[in-house]
């Protein structure tokens, strides 16, 4: 049986439930619980979901894109095979860079929003194309996507712009999910709107094909969920 995690960063529930992502919204679903962090910070959670421990005052701010886990500190070590696609904290890739620079330059007045749109969905099929590659032959298999955070930092208040981007997501969970499989989507953190911008909530989201009764777990719980599937 494969373990398949879409790792969908900044996933709200509030806009699951509104775009009636039906694929997303599986047999168990709810928030997470992330109120124990000072800061919504994407790779602290990343790393604290791999790991299953608050991984906040280990990693500072300044150059906490570069920090990255082996995998024999995380669940990964419970499975014999493994793909993990840029995964935060983990396998994280360069591409993102320019996804920064070019939210940087926005707001500098050096960039478009659709330069910077074009950019993150470049990313987003890359990522894609590599999940679709990798759903045989391996234990266990984490894709990441952070089409809708990085959408929704200069966007999250257009309500049809997000729409395609919450349809874009349910429709790729649709494509790779299987009843044969366990499968979990989970996101680090929520998004609320700030005019027609983003920021980070202190509720996630996830849901599992099978019930597990989690209620409102944290982040670190999951490593648990994970690690018994992989025993």
């Amino acid at each position: 049986m494969l373990l398949l995690i879409l790792a969908l960063d900044s996933l709200d529930l509030s806009l699951v439930r509104e775009f009636e992502c039906r694929s997303l919204m599986q047999v168990e679903y709810g928030t997470t619980d992330i109120s124990e962090f000072d800061l919504e910070r994407t790779v602290v959670l990343w790393a604290s979901f791999l790991t299953g421990r608050n991984m906040e005052e280990e990693i500072p701010v300044k150059g906490q894109w570069e920090f990255t886990l082996d995998s024999d500190q995380t669940f990964l070590r419970f499975f014999n095979a493994f793909k993990v696609i840029d995964v935060p904290a983990f396998s994280y890739k360069r591409s993102h860079e320019e996804e920064r620079k070019l939210l940087k330059d926005f707001f500098d007045g050096k960039a478009s929003v659709e330069e910077y749109d074009a950019c993150v969905w470049r990313n987003h099929e890359e990522n894609k194309r590599e999940l679709h590659e990798s759903l045989d032959g391996f234990d266990l298999v984490l894709g990441y996507f952070c089409l809708a955070d990085a959408v929704g930092h200069l966007s999250f208040g257009l309500q049809d712009k997000m729409r395609r981007i919450y349809e874009e997501l349910d429709g790729l969970a649709n494509q790779v999910m299987s009843n044969d499989d366990l499968t979990l989507v989970v996101s680090d953190h929520g998004m609320k709107m700030v005019g027609r911008y983003g920021d980070h909530t202190k509720n996630g989201f996830y849901s599992l094909n099978r019930r597990r009764g989690l209620g409102c777990p944290k982040i670190t719980d999951f490593y648990d969920v994970v690690r018994n599937a992989g025993r």
